[in-house]
């Protein structure tokens, strides 16, 4: 199994969503019923929650773009698990923030996407 299909689903995220603000790609990134496990805020279930989610953070922090490195990815059948870290980048000239992640994924049809999304940033 080749780790491109992966590496897809988190370009689009970085490019539509985040850099372009195309939040109705999330439907390409996420499952219907996914978890968000983000920081600071409970967890959101459902596609309708995830897009209210990134839509409001990244206009509220200034996102202006994110950089995901996946570090370990593990497939087992229609599930696999990934380790990574992200660059999350915000005003121009600003050091990125740096986070850690852990998303569990999903095999939706032809398409593999986030069912669990959990990170935090570092210190």
């Amino acid at each position: 199994m080749s780790n491109e299909a992966f590496g897809r689903t988190n370009r689009i995220f970085e490019e539509a969503v985040i850099a372009r603000r195309e939040f109705g790609a999330l439907d390409q990134v996420y499952t219907a019923n996914a978890r968000l496990l983000s920081p600071g805020v409970p967890a959101i279930t459902g596609l309708a929650g995830i897009r209210e989610y990134w839509s409001s953070a990244v206009a509220g922090l200034g996102v202006t773009g994110a950089k995901l490195h996946s570090l370990e990815l593990t497939v087992t059948g229609d599930r696999a698990a990934e380790v990574g870290r992200a660059e999350i980048f915000t005003a121009p000239g600003a050091a990125p923030v740096s986070l850690k992640y852990v998303v569990l994924w999903k095999r939706e049809g032809d398409a593999w996407k986030w069912d669990v999304d959990c990170w935090n940033m570092d210190a």
